[in-house]
């Protein structure tokens, strides 16, 4: 009697090499492929065959290698991969992942590779049943192999991809190993293999998405690779997916920023976008935009902008601040935020201001007036605005600014309705006003700019567009203490907004708003009386002086001077009719020993029993 007809290994290997030629006629993903897997699979004498191949004590490794073949044609099938997975082909597919006959190896590690993609339960599996430490194994051996073995490699690279992409539990497992590396060396020797490529930068892109993924990059070397690989090629075969690669792996890394500017990447990025701007189509314009919104991603660290400015001599800083004359919105842009980030530092915007570069930010402002409300340049006049606000926050840079009559290239912005310009652009407004008392009686007393700020205040929309302006309407009334300036605050209804101010969670605003009703009360006394009385003032003063938390001394202090002050404005019966305020006084002693607060209690104390 014959193998074959005695149920012998050769009997095996012919059904189980018919299924295979079967599905290999068949395209994966179409419905023909998923019901002859699924046929397949209810054959339970074909599975019980392909697990006793697969089996550990199996010595027919030559039948074995078809066997994982065909889990790993069956495993194209999304629901044969789950049927697998529950007929437990991981446990068996595992152990023979560095089997000496490098053709199981290879086919184990594409049926696993098969069976993990977009299944998280196969990817965890494998990973418990020491999956990692067979790959490890593997990668060794193939990091050994310069020439032979090429499908083994792609093999593997495909497998770790389907394996981490997305799962951050099996991304957390293999940083304990030595896989990273691993892949990095085989990418090293094997870069000139597409597959092997591209398999690997989407696996290090899944890690650099990863909290702490970047760093981990950075250890094992992977970084400078990368970089090596993108610097070293032509312009012609420049990889956007590398180029991603390069930005997710800084953006949360300032060591990677430092790396990078302390390598010839400038000089390759400033090389694109000088090649490449001028073109019109679609894929080089997408790779102008990739490398100049890495290169203002790299500014973003410290060092590395401390680095690529060199004192106002820096290559890059160079370019960019000639970007500004582009026509291309791109590059103005990107210049913007490179400014805006180089002028972080407070010497450095003193440097850009005294080059010009100020005026030339105003120029393109200038230009784009009439499109503000539209989506394609609002954010090139955000990122603008970015700048100069970056610009203004040193008081001498600020006086350089407002000499420069910054106010009337940015104030006609207040007209957008667009609030990514909005929001940038009173935050620009109000540190130009800090410390600076007639800028701040002009722009009080400018009822369009006013009302306009009440407006904005009154957002429900844009958080950072109302704090902005609460905001600079507070630090109007706090710096010009302008009788006109301040009734104009009054008419247009700016008083709601310093009352918002102190219902805030932070102190530094409520103190603000504080601050703000206080010069009211002092200028304007009978007109704030009334406002008062038809506001909400006093009740958020008592619900701001009775929280459980611990009061900073200066903003309890603040606020029981405005206590006083409305005392001093014959506010006295609405204090004593306010529910809590009288029961907070009392408390109030207990936590603070300061002598002037505990002076101020005693003074309200009495005044309201009287």
């Amino acid at each position: 009697m014959s193998e074959k007809e005695n149920g012998g290994s050769a009997y095996l290997y012919e059904d189980v090499g018919d299924c295979i030629k079967q599905l290999s006629h068949l395209s994966p993903g179409t419905d023909e492929y998923t019901e002859a897997a699924a046929s397949m699979l209810t054959n339970q004498k074909l599975l019980t065959n392909l697990r006793s191949l697969l089996a550990n004590d199996s010595t027919e490794t030559a039948d074995a290698a078809p066997a994982a073949q065909l889990v790993a044609e069956l495993a194209k099938s999304e629901t044969a991969r789950v049927t697998l997975h529950h007929d437990g082909f991981i446990a068996l597919l595992v152990p023979v992942m560095n089997s000496d006959d490098r053709e199981l190896s290879l086919q184990s590690i594409r049926a696993l590779g098969n069976l993990c993609y977009e299944q998280d339960q196969c990817r965890e599996q494998i990973v418990q049943e020491k999956g990692l430490a067979e790959l490890s194994l593997v990668l060794q051996f193939c990091v050994n192999q310069h020439t032979s073995h090429l499908k083994l490699k792609t093999a593997s690279a495909g497998f770790l991809h389907n394996l981490l992409n997305g799962n951050e539990v099996c991304i957390k497992a293999v940083l304990k190993t030595d896989i990273l590396s691993l892949l990095r060396d085989l990418l090293e020797r094997n870069a000139k293999c597409d597959s092997i490529t591209s398999f690997s930068y989407m696996t290090f892109s899944s890690i650099a998405e990863m909290e702490g993924g970047s760093e981990a990059l950075l250890k094992a070397d992977v970084v400078s690779l990368l970089l090596k690989i993108f610097v070293h090629s032509n312009i012609a075969d420049t990889d956007d997916v590398l180029l991603s690669i390069l930005s997710a792996m800084a953006s949360d890394c300032d060591e990677v920023k430092k790396l990078f500017a302390e390598s010839s990447l400038d000089m390759h990025l400033l090389k694109i976008i000088s090649l490449l701007s001028s073109k019109t189509d679609e894929d080089s314009q997408q790779l102008v935009k990739a490398a100049s919104e890495l290169l203002v991603l790299v500014l973003t660290g410290d060092e590395a902008m401390k680095i690529w400015f060199d004192g106002g001599e820096g290559y890059v800083f160079a370019s960019v601040s000639e970007w500004l004359q582009s026509t291309n919105g791109q590059l103005l842009q990107s210049a913007a935020f490179a400014i805006g980030n180089f002028a972080r530092g407070e010497s450095n915007g003193d440097i850009i201001i005294q080059r010009g570069i100020s005026l030339e930010l105003y120029k393109s402002l200038d230009q784009l007036q009439g499109v503000a409300d539209d989506a394609r340049t609002a954010p090139t006049i955000h990122a603008i605005l970015s700048a100069l606000r970056n610009m203004a926050i040193a008081p001498r840079n600020k006086i350089q600014l407002l000499e420069q009559r910054i106010m009337g290239h940015i104030l006609p912005y207040m007209k957008s309705d667009n609030s990514i310009v909005t929001s940038k652009l009173v935050g620009v407004v109000r540190l130009l006003i800090d410390g600076q008392e007639e800028e701040s009686t002009i722009l009080g007393q400018n009822e369009e700019v006013i009302r306009r700020l009440v407006e904005f205040g009154d957002s429900q929309t844009n958080a950072l567009l109302m704090g902005e302006s609460t905001r600079c309407l507070a630090w109007i009334a706090k710096n010009s203490r302008d009788l006109t300036a301040l009734d104009t605050l009054l008419q247009q209804g700016a008083f709601k907004h310093f009352v918002s101010l102190i219902s805030s969670d932070h102190a530094v605003m409520q103190s603000e708003g504080i601050i703000a009703v206080m010069v009211m009360c002092k200028s304007l006394p009978e007109d704030t009386k009334r406002v008062i009385k038809e506001s909400s003032l006093i009740p958020t003063l008592v619900k701001m002086l009775s929280r459980k938390e611990e009061i900073a001394i200066e903003l309890l202090g603040n606020g029981l001077l405005l206590v006083s002050e409305c005392i001093n404005l014959g506010l006295k019966e609405e204090l004593k009719n306010a529910e809590g305020l009288q029961e907070c006084i009392e408390l109030l002693p207990s936590k603070t020993s300061d002598s002037k607060t505990l002076d101020m209690l005693t003074y309200i104390t009495r005044c309201l029993r009287t």
